[in-house]
Formats: C-alpha cells, sequence, structure tokens
C-alpha cells in the first residue's frame, strides 16, 4: 500500500532533497545546518542570531553551534549591534560569500531536478503551496508552543 499523506510525501521529499543538497555540500567541506545559515545570511547581512534562527526553524542553541563552526571556518564574523552591544551581527567574509554562492547553485540544481517536467506555472504553484503549508505549520507551533 502506497502511503500518500501529505505528512508522508513532505518527509519523503525532504529526505530526497537533503540528501541530494548533503552529497553537494560535502563536497564543499560545509558542515549540515551550514547551508540554509549561509542562504538566510546572504540574504539579510547583518542579521541576528534570534533571526537566523526562527528564519531555518532551528533551535537558538543549535545556530549557536552552526555559527561557531561557521567562524571558525573563517565562512561568517559577529559583530556588536550598534547600540546594543551584547547583540551579535552576523556578516558573511568573502570565503562566506563564495560558499553562499555555491550552496545557491547547488539548490537551483536540486530544485531543476526536483521540478523536472513541470511548467513554470506548476513550479510557482507548488512554491505557494508550500509557503502556505510552512505557515500553517509555524502558526500552529506558536499556538502550542502558549498552551
Amino acid at each position: 500500500m502506497e502511503n500518500d499523506t501529505i505528512h508522508h510525501l513532505l518527509l519523503v521529499a525532504f529526505s530526497h532533497s537533503n540528501h541530494a543538497m548533503s552529497t553537494r555540500i560535502r563536497a564543499r567541506g560545509l558542515l549540515p545546518g551550514q547551508p540554509k545559515v549561509l542562504e538566510h545570511v546572504a540574504a539579510h547581512e547583518g542579521c541576528l542570531q534570534r533571526d537566523i534562527a526562527q528564519a531555518c526553524a532551528m533551535e537558538r542553541a543549535t545556530v549557536t553551534g552552526i555559527l561557531a563552526r561557521m567562524e571558525e571556518a573563517g565562512l561568517i564574523e559577529r559583530r556588536p549591534k550598534q547600540g546594543d552591544r551584547r547583540a551579535l551581527e552576523v556578516w558573511l567574509t568573502s570565503k562566506g560569500w563564495e560558499a553562499a554562492e555555491y550552496v545557491a547553485n547547488c539548490g537551483a540544481e536540486v530544485d531543476r531536478t526536483a521540478c523536472a517536467g513541470m511548467t513554470a506555472e506548476e513550479r510557482d504553484e507548488l512554491a505557494r503551496l508550500l509557503a502556505r503549508v510552512r505557515d500553517n505549520l509555524e502558526k500552529a507551533e506558536g499556538k502550542d508552543a502558549h498552551e
């Protein structure tokens, strides 16, 4: 019996997508979690750790560890936020920008594979529906966290 429930299809699709990305990023020496952090920081340079955690659906402690390894690898630097020296902004180094570009290219390649045979309209609709699924789950998690 084939399992075609939404949650099962999402889990299996994620597993395949994650494997495809992991294979590619390991060749570059990147560790799990770093690609989505690189993508977020590239789009939001100067963001704070809490912003990264929220945008990447990760625990703050997990992000702290990932950022420490990325800083050691020379991919990012953390700078005190102007007006709030306790908060640290995250910025990409030149090496970080190179890695972010590599991740973006890998992501585009995985997207092309995942969307093979789809029209542009179908890809747009899939992206819209997945964003709605994400938003619905985030909203439900927020409610559960406060109950």
